[in-house]
């Protein structure tokens, strides 16, 4: 067979009828697709989280815990860049200084923007202590911090956690925030943050597809179901459809 007849060949298998009439009439195809996604499933989470120093991912999980603050309190966070457990800063993170004019487009987090506000987290299973140590340690900075977060992966019961959070505000002058495995969950679901854990911490994923109506589709399926709600309307005439 010749050069110019195998090429006429390649060129007929790549040929699709389907994609030649989507070229000229896209109209009348539809435009949704088909998209990958990754679903954490909360009791795998549940556990990963809970069994983190097992697998001595206390660094992970403090990438993990800054980048969901980030995302679910205010995204203006700096990272210590010093010894592990807070360095010499005595913080995991804080806020750095932002104008008005990108503090107005946020979604959460505008206080943070001319506030100093200071981060914690801990895999520790002792959580109480943790906190009363990092807390003191922040306080003892002179740094005038307005909040300080602490973010454990440990399970703490509400009135453990308000009790802690009353009393270390008022000892050490300033509003101290609990959040515990419980938030995260929270968060990574309701905030579809699964991604993150995904390469934060190391979960496994369930894969699937997920299908994304485009714009043609859902024009379609309005104008379907506007005649369908004419049609069964009673005492309306076809002659006024």
């Amino acid at each position: 067979m010749s050069k110019h007849s195998l090429s006429e060949a390649a060129n007929a298998a790549r040929f699709s009828p389907r994609e030649f009439l989507r070229a000229r009439r896209p109209e009348l195809f539809s435009d949704s697709v088909d998209e990958p996604v990754s679903e954490v499933d909360r009791s795998l989470l549940e556990y990963h989280v809970e069994t983190l120093t097992n697998r001595s991912q206390e660094l992970d999980f403090e990438r993990f815990a800054r980048r969901l603050c980030e995302l679910e309190i205010c995204p203006n966070l700096l990272p210590h860049t010093g010894p592990t457990g807070g360095g010499d800063s005595k913080v995991d993170a804080e806020t750095c200084p932002v104008s008005d004019a990108l503090a107005f487009a946020w979604f959460a987090g505008n206080g943070s923007a001319s506030e100093r506000w200071a981060f914690a987290f801990s895999a520790k299973a002792d959580w109480r202590s943790k906190v009363n140590s990092d807390v003191a340690g922040i306080a003892t900075t002179g740094r005038n911090y307005r909040k300080v977060f602490f973010v454990s992966s440990r399970y703490i019961r509400d009135r453990e956690r308000a009790e802690v959070e009353d009393t270390l505000s008022k000892k050490h002058g300033v509003d101290v925030r609990i959040l515990d495995r419980s938030w995260i969950l929270d968060r990574v679901s309701a905030g579809h943050h699964e991604r993150l854990a995904i390469n934060e911490l190391k979960v496994t994923a369930l894969t699937g597809t997920r299908r994304v109506r485009g714009p043609r589709d859902a024009e379609a399926e309005k104008a379907r179901e506007e005649i369908e709600a004419r049609i069964i309307l009673p005492g309306i005439k076809f002659s006024e459809c």
